[in-house]
């Protein structure tokens, strides 16, 4: 291989990796391993060595100028990440047409192409702007239906300082978007929108879509330098009989040779990787019944188990099968026909002083391990599944 062309691909792969902790090091799973650690060096460590450096030198100037910028990109509403994500797209999709377009050598991929390449400018804009589950004081009433309180991460009673109202189970207020959310994942910067309860299927439909695109932009490109490599080879000469080093040395040879293949090729391989990645992380979500939001919750209870601090009793008068609560009652706490119930009731004791406030007619024990908790909203992946895509309104 060229060494020279060798340095780009390391110098992508290096990227590629990069931006994979920034984006992925937060993920509770992954916060005492190697990414995570390398995700806190990059948004924590390093930035205040910056800062002390920043101010020694400016006062400070260019670390303050540096945050109103990030605060803008990450915490405003503004289509910067969708215009260079449709950039990419469009920018790979001419790169393409300058280099592949007449390489293609089946009339079938003459009509998938253009099929498959509007895949990601409909789903974006169906996640972009569509209502991803905004919680109004006129279907307040509606959202507290949709999902039971599991008296774990979402208890009754709590006002959300903002919209001031009781906060349904499994919403959370996004400073963004300025609104509560019904079952928020997340506020994604790509689709410019938060991730809930009603678009979360074109959330899933925007990721995908750009997977298929990228696979399929790998698939053509990478046979169409391979033809190239067949092509170069001396006459009666067969890429069967290359070694498999010589041939990845000609078909990046062949990389180089035509230019807006190779960028192609490598840009839906590197960028690929990220997308499955990220795809992956929001499949295993459906797998747990969880969401991003209720991840940290659920890591921040792992922690404080294993600190101690974790107190739970049985409380059989708060499970609405027993038939103990009125009818009014169980419309306020929700859901009371989710086909999972939990009469567990659990809370985070740090002075052991604060035990005295506890139920006195239950018994209280210590949890030792997080499988003692269960995830109520945890019925099953093809049942989770099945609500993403037909989507209970409210």
């Amino acid at each position: 291989m060229d060494p020279g062309f060798r340095d780009i691909v390391v110098a992508i792969l290096a990227l590629s990796f990069i931006v994979f902790i920034a984006l992925f090091g937060h993920v509770p799973a992954l916060r005492r391993t190697p990414i995570g650690w390398g995700y806190s060096f990059i948004w924590k460590t390093l930035p205040s060595w910056v800062t002390r450096l920043d101010m020694a030198v400016t006062g400070g100037l260019t670390v303050r100028s540096i945050k109103r910028l990030f605060n803008y990109l990450m915490f405003e509403k503004h289509p910067l990440i969708q215009l260079f994500y449709m950039g990419l797209v469009s920018g790979g999709l001419y790169l393409f047409y300058l280099g592949g377009w007449h390489r293609i050598w089946s009339p079938v991929h003459k009509i998938g192409v253009p099929l498959i390449a509007s895949l990601p400018y409909i789903s974006l804009y169906l996640a972009s702007y569509s209502d991803p589950g905004y919680i109004t004081p006129e279907n307040h009433q509606r959202a507290m239906k949709l999902y039971p309180y599991d008296f774990v991460n979402f208890k009754p009673g709590y006002h959300c300082s903002t919209c001031r109202f009781e906060k349904p189970a499994r919403s959370k207020h996004c400073p963004i978007c300025k609104h509560c959310i019904a079952k928020q994942d997340h506020h994604c910067v790509w689709i410019n929108n938060c991730v809930g309860h009603n678009n979360v299927k074109y959330f899933f439909a925007f990721l995908m879509s750009t997977n298929i695109l990228l696979t399929y932009g790998f698939y053509l490109t990478y046979f169409m330098i391979r033809q190239i490599v067949i092509d170069s080879l001396p006459a009666g000469s067969s890429i069967s009989q290359l070694t498999f080093g010589a041939y990845i040395h000609e078909f990046f040879l062949c990389l180089i040779m035509d230019v807006w293949l190779g960028i192609v090729c490598l840009l839906c391989l590197m960028t690929g990787m990220m997308s499955y990645g990220f795809t992956g992380y929001h499949f295993y979500l459906l797998w747990a019944g969880t969401t991003t939001n209720e991840t940290f919750k659920w890591a921040d209870w792992k922690d404080d188990i294993a600190a101690g601090e974790v107190w739970m009793a049985r409380d059989p008068t708060r499970n609405p099968y027993t038939g103990r609560w009125t009818a009014a009652t169980r419309g306020r706490l929700g859901a009371h026909n989710w086909p999972v119930q939990s009469d567990k009731i659990v809370y985070r004791i740090i002075n052991p002083d604060e035990m005295e406030y506890l139920d006195k007619h239950l018994i209280w024990n210590k949890l030792e391990s997080i499988d003692e908790l269960e995830n109520v909203y945890d019925i099953g992946f093809w049942k989770t599944l099945e609500g993403v895509i037909w989507v209970a309104r409210f």
